[in-house]
C-alpha cells in the first residue's frame, strides 16, 4: 500500500486533486457570480481523468468508489477514445447543449414565401370549387329525354352549341310555344360566341314523327312551324328538328321562362337599350299582360318615350324582347332578343365579384338545361374567358334564304332554302 494513503479518510492526495477540481466546477456551473478559478487539468496528478472512479459520465455510478466492473471501464476507454476528449482544455459544464442551440439553421425567407404562396394557391382552390358546386347546385338539371336524330355533318370538338329556348308559357309549371330559339355557340379554338336565332315561322320537318298520325313519317303532314317542336315533343325534339333541318349539332339546350327572365336582368341592376320612340309605345301591349300575370298595377314600368342608352329592368327588357308588331314584325323581334341577350353579357363583365356572384345565383336557379354536372363545371370554371369572347350575330334563315309560303290550312311560314343555311351557319359559327 502507498506511503501517501490516508487510513482515517480512505484517500490519497491524488484523489482528493480530483474531487477539489470537480467541487469546484460544480460551484462555476451551479453559481456562476462566484466563479473560483479553474484547474487545469494538467495540474492534476498523471493519472488519467477519464479513469478516475468519481468521474461524471455515461457508465459512471457517481461518487461511490469501487463500484465499476472492469468490463465497464473497459467500455469507457473504447468510448472515450471514439470521442477523441480534448484534456488540455478546462472542464465546461453545459458548453455542448449551448453549441447545439446556437447551431440552429434559421428557415430560408425564399422557402417560407413560397410555402405561404402554396398555401394561399391550394385555399383559392378550395374556395373556387366551393362556390361551383354551389352554383350547380341552384340549378334544374334534366336528364335528355329520347332524341330521334342525333347526327350532322357541320360539328367540331372545339365548338359547344347550346340551344337557348324562351318559352312564353303564362304559367311556369305548363310549357308553351317558343318565343326565342337561339343558338348559343363557343367556339374556343377562334374564342368567338356566336348568337343565332331561328325565326319561329320557319317551316321544318319533324324527324320520325308522326305528326298527321297517318302512320308514316317525313310526310307533308308531319311538317310545323318550327316554335311548335316544343310543344310536341320537348327540347329534345327542337333540337332534334333544328339538327335534322338546319345540318347542325345541338349539344345541349337551356330552358328560360318569363320569370327567369326578368329575374336574371333584375340582378344586375338592369340593362342599357336604345329604344326608338314608336318601340317605347308597342312595348305597352306586351307588359300589360306580363304585368297581368306578375300582380303589377296597371302601367307599371310604361316609358313615356324612348331614347339612346335608357336603362330599364326586367320587366320592360322582357317587353322589348317580346315587342312583334314594331318595325320588321318577327324578324327585327329576333334582333332585339339578341340585341338584350348581347348587352346583358356585356353589362356581367364589367361587374363587380359581388354583383357577378349575384347575378350568376340568379341566373342558375333560374334556368332548367340537360347540361351533367361534369359538363357545368367546366363551364362555369370557363366562364370568366368566355364572357370575353368577340360576339357575332347571325338570323337564320337570311335576308336571301327563304320565301314566304301557305300550309295546306291556310297559315302563313316561310319556306326555306335549308343548303344555303347550312352553308351560313358553317362560316359563321365553325368558318
Amino acid at each position: 500500500m502507498s506511503d501517501d494513503f490516508d487510513r482515517n479518510t480512505g484517500s490519497t492526495p491524488e484523489r482528493d486533486s480530483y474531487e477539489l477540481a470537480y467541487e469546484q466546477q460544480l460551484r462555476n456551473f451551479t453559481d456562476p457570480d462566484n466563479r473560483a478559478p479553474t484547474v487545469p487539468v494538467e495540474n492534476l496528478s498523471g493519472r488519467d481523468y477519464e479513469q478516475h472512479p468519481n468521474r461524471i459520465g455515461r457508465g459512471s455510478r457517481g461518487n461511490i468508489p469501487g463500484r465499476r466492473s472492469a468490463k465497464g471501464r473497459k467500455r469507457s476507454k473504447v468510448k472515450t477514445k471514439q470521442s477523441h476528449i480534448d484534456r488540455s482544455e478546462p472542464l465546461r459544464f453545459g458548453q455542448n447543449h449551448a453549441s447545439g442551440a446556437a447551431q440552429v439553421k434559421k428557415r430560408s425567407p425564399v422557402k417560407k414565401i413560397i410555402i405561404i404562396l402554396l398555401i394561399v394557391f391550394l385555399l383559392f382552390i378550395v374556395f373556387v370549387n366551393i362556390m361551383i358546386f354551389r352554383y350547380i347546385g341552384k340549378i334544374n338539371k334534366k336528364e335528355t329525354g329520347t332524341r330521334r336524330f342525333t347526327t350532322a355533318s357541320v360539328y367540331s370538338d372545339d365548338v359547344l352549341n347550346i340551344l337557348v329556348i324562351g318559352s312564353d308559357a303564362r304559367d311556369s309549371s305548363q310549357p308553351g310555344r317558343t318565343d326565342s330559339m337561339i343558338l348559343l355557340s363557343f367556339n374556343k379554338k377562334s374564342e368567338q360566341t356566336t348568337l343565332t336565332s331561328f325565326m319561329r315561322d320557319s317551316y321544318v320537318m319533324l324527324p320520325e314523327y308522326d305528326l298527321d298520325g297517318d302512320g308514316s313519317m317525313f310526310g307533308e303532314g308531319d311538317k310545323c312551324r318550327l316554335n311548335a317542336a316544343y310543344v310536341y315533343g320537348g327540347p329534345e325534339l327542337l333540337m332534334d328538328t333544328i339538327q335534322y333541318n338546319f345540318d347542325i349539332r345541338v349539344d345541349r339546350y337551356i330552358y328560360v321562362d318569363f320569370f327567369s327572365f326578368i329575374d336574371i336582368v333584375d340582378s344586375v341592376g338592369g340593362i342599357e337599350l336604345d329604344i326608338t320612340d314608336e318601340e317605347a309605345d308597342g312595348m305597352r301591349a306586351p307588359m300589360y299582360e306580363q304585368n297581368k300575370i306578375l300582380g303589377n298595377p296597371w302601367k307599371t314600368d310604361y316609358l313615356p318615350c324612348g331614347g339612346k342608352g335608357i336603362r330599364v329592368n326586367g320587366n320592360q327588357a322582357l317587353g322589348y324582347a317580346r315587342l312583334r308588331y314594331v318595325g320588321n314584325a318577327d324578324f327585327q323581334r329576333t334582333e332585339r332578343q339578341r340585341i338584350v341577350i348581347s348587352q346583358l353579357m356585356k353589362k356581367v363583365s364589367g361587374l363587380g365579384l359581388f354583383d357577378k356572384d349575384k347575378f350568376a345565383c340568379a341566373l342558375c336557379k333560374s334556368i332548367t338545361t340537360n347540361l351533367s354536372s361534369w359538363e357545368l363545371y367546366k363551364l362555369i370554371l370557363r366562364a370568366p374567358s368566355l364572357i370575353k369572347y368577340e360576339t357575332k350575330q347571325l338570323r337564320i334563315p337570311g335576308d336571301k334564304e327563304y320565301s314566304y309560303a301557305m300550309t295546306p290550312d291556310g297559315a302563313s311560314v316561310l319556306e326555306i332554302n335549308f343548303s344555303s343555311c347550312t352553308e351560313s351557319l358553317y362560316s359563321a359559327i365553325y368558318g
